[in-house]
């Protein structure tokens, strides 16, 4: 870790610390209470255990249903009784098998210490924000009751992204302000959800605490159906990917070529420190950019020699084909501008739109660069591949011409570091 980043990991671990030490109920409350704070920890630590990685590196918890709920019910004394163990035990339970995959010890406890600790913060800081506007535990017999709770919400939400964004762009480099503002925009709904469910948890205990069971099964569906959605999502995506597997037993270099323009696309937007969401959601394109060949006819597609006018312009239908089947698909929304406009050209001489320069979509303008440096370097059917320098040469001198300069230079430093990657 980097200076920066070693100082807000040791200001979140000892800040959390902290509050641990001022705010964790005596022995006597415990003992008092366990029938209330033993089963709400049990629904924790299994929801904790259970998180569902929404997006890339973003997972959503019904925990957090459960720790805000404490916090209306009974106060710091409840929350910090129930967040406490449910966040260190499940973080023990994941890091132990994150070390039977060979990740050091010493990451391992550094993911628990910050994890715990940024949990006790959130708690706090919801905490305290809760009793200070005047909170209460239910009922709620106006509309203004409902304030404090939500207000309680979002400081809780806020500070556990800010938190979590905060060492991420630390760590790895990456804008801590986009890495909020993505959080905060693609996981609103399943959010908002958690901030309903932590006033019902409040609202069933208070009128009887049985009502817990029946909150548990609506716990137990939230995540079981926020897990169906996650699960539908990846199975589309592979059902795109066989599809293209399927295109191979028609055109094998088709289908190699994705492969191998998909793995160098990632290279080059990894050295570009593209934004793990966009990057993403490019390299899902540049595995099924040629997927609108599918429409192409046979005698075009499998022509051994070069096009001819006519069948130059059937193919060149190829990528506005690939949009339309890729359009209207939620997990393909964001890839379809980068499969229609692969083809663009920085000058504007490409296809199916002529765009030029930086109106032609990031995600595009690294499919390009890695669809070029793979064509020419691979067997085609109308000459054999270019050695590596000469494939250099030739890229070099597209570059601020056909090709973006910027993602040019970032393939050249991918090849000096790893010179196997590109080649087909």
């Amino acid at each position: 870790m980097s200076f920066k980043t070693k100082s807000f990991f040791w200001l979140v671990v000892i800040s959390g610390i902290v509050s641990g030490y001022l705010y964790f109920p005596r022995l006597d409350y415990l003992t008092g209470n366990l029938a209330l704070i033993l089963p709400l920890v049990a629904f924790a630590l299994f929801s904790e255990i259970y998180e569902i990685d929404i997006l890339p590196r973003h997972a959503v918890s019904v925990s957090t249903a459960i720790n805000l709920g404490a916090i209306y019910i009974g106060g710091f004394p409840l929350a910090f009784a129930v967040a406490l163990p449910e966040i260190f035990i499940s973080e023990a339970i994941m890091r132990g098998m994150d070390l039977r995959d060979g990740i050091p010890v010493s990451l391992c406890l550094e993911r628990i210490a910050f994890n715990t600790a940024q949990v006790l913060l959130s708690v706090t800081s919801a905490a305290l924000i809760f009793e200070l506007i005047g909170g209460h535990a239910p009922p709620f017999p106006t509309i203004f009751g409902y304030i404090p709770p939500f207000v309680a919400f979002f400081v809780y939400t806020f500070l556990n992204i800010s938190l979590v964004s905060g060492i991420v762009s630390l760590a790895e480099g990456e804008n801590f302000l986009y890495q909020l503002k993505f959080s905060l925009r693609n996981l609103h709904v399943q959010v908002l959800s958690l901030g309903v469910l932590s006033i019902l948890i409040a609202v069933a205990y208070k009128s009887s605490p049985w009502n817990l069971l029946l909150v548990a099964v609506l716990l137990f569906l939230v995540n079981s159906s926020l897990r169906s959605y996650v699960r539908l999502r990846k199975q589309a995506k592979q059902t795109f990917e066989k599809i293209m597997d399927l295109l191979s037993k028609r055109d094998p270099y088709t289908h190699e070529h994705s492969e191998s323009v998909g793995s160098l696309t990632e290279a080059i937007a990894d050295q570009m420190k593209v934004n793990p969401d966009k990057k993403e959601d490019i390299v899902s394109a540049a595995r099924v950019h040629d997927i609108g060949k599918l429409g192409i006819p046979d005698e075009v597609l499998l022509k051994k020699g070069s096009l001819n006018e006519e069948e130059w312009e059937t193919m060149k239908e190829h990528p506005v084909l690939g949009a339309d089947i890729l359009s209207g698909l939620t997990i393909y929304e964001d890839s379809v501008d980068v499969v229609r406009h692969e083809h663009e050209r920085w000058d504007g001489s490409g296809y199916p739109d002529g765009l030029s320069g930086e109106d032609i979509p990031l995600g595009s303008r690294i499919v390009a660069v890695a669809d070029v440096w793979n064509a020419l370097t691979t067997q085609r059917p109308y000459r054999g591949p270019m050695s590596e320098d000469e494939a250099r040469e030739e890229i070099k001198d597209m570059a601020g011409v056909k090709l973006d300069q910027k993602v040019v230079n970032a393939l050249l430093e991918v090849l000096d570091s790893d010179r196997e990657i590109g080649t087909g």
